[in-house]
């Protein structure tokens, strides 16, 4: 009887594995228009493979490029499908550096909408059709939803590292003191291969058509090797960087492609500025700032 018992547990066990694999390896797939538009009367919502290919609309509390802010049938969000930055899968339109999510897998859908600071719009806002947007004509297709399974971006992160790390002692301390300790702490201790610990900076940026623009980034009173990475695509655009009132980085004029440069802040001053120029039409640019 105990045989069988452990027997029957194991099988059901077997079976939720498979159950909530299957769970994570599919999602609902809703007409664009919602599924009670007459357009939508053969495109009923059903579940689909994530590696499918499928079209794509972007949901966000705030405006994004290109949103539109939605505020019929209670709705309350934005709504956006075209977008300025390119990611794989997208389809060129007839636009220099505009791009549409005809036909994404559920991944790539996902970094789209990233791409833009929103997510992938959930089945309550396509079929509340807070999701309609211009443009792509996708009304008429199935776009994904969200996974409701997908965890939820942190509403309001922390700016700065705990105030009031904990009191405990180390669990295993050194057997004896230091001979001759400094009388205070290093100023800016070095790390491995003489390398200074830059910490935590993470900051970018994206954009499109528009004359000087100037961006301040707070370097959170970090220090050691940071790296500028910036991508102008196909289309030209211009970037220029300061650090303590000095030039420290110029393309030396409107640039395509793609280039990261690394650059050691000493601490002198507190903010980096970046100075965008992209005056061509249907430009398309997007720039990071990062610890190396």
């Amino acid at each position: 009887m105990k045989l069988i018992l452990a027997t029957i547990i194991q099988t059901l066990t077997v079976l939720s594995a498979i159950d909530s694999a299957d769970a994570a390896s599919t999602t609902k797939v809703i007409c664009g228009g919602g599924s009670s538009s007459k357009k939508c009367g053969a495109l009923p919502p059903k579940m689909a493979d994530k590696e499918e290919r499928y079209g794509a609309r972007c949901c966000s509390p705030s405006p994004f490029f290109n949103s539109e802010h939605k505020t019929k049938n209670g709705c309350t969000n934005y709504a956006g499908t075209i977008t300025n930055v390119y990611s794989a899968g997208l389809g060129t339109t007839s636009v220099d550096g505009l791009y549409c999510p005809w036909s994404l897998t559920y991944a790539e859908a996902e970094l789209f909408c990233s791409n833009l600071g929103a997510t992938i719009c959930t089945e309550a806002e396509i079929e509340g059709k807070c999701a309609k947007a211009s443009g792509c004509h996708l009304n008429w297709e199935y776009i994904w939803s969200l996974d409701p399974t997908t965890p939820a971006p942190t509403a309001s992160p922390t700016e700065s590292p705990t105030a009031s790390p904990t009191n405990a002692p180390t669990d295993s301390p050194t057997g004896a003191p230091t001979t001759s300790p400094t009388d205070y702490p290093t100023a800016s201790p070095i790390a491995i291969d003489g390398v200074r610990p830059c910490g935590f900076i993470n900051y970018s940026m994206q954009g499109g058509q528009s004359y000087t623009q100037t961006y301040e980034v707070d370097l959170q009173g970090n220090t050691g090797w940071i790296n500028i990475w910036y991508y102008m695509y196909q289309n030209p655009d211009q970037m220029r960087v300061f650090y303590d009132g000095q030039l420290i980085y110029t393309t030396g004029g409107l640039v395509p492609g793609e280039k990261t440069i690394p650059y050691y802040i000493d601490g002198r001053s507190n903010k980096l500025y970046v100075e965008m120029y992209a005056p061509n039409l249907g430009t398309a640019w997007q720039f990071k700032i990062s610890c190396l």
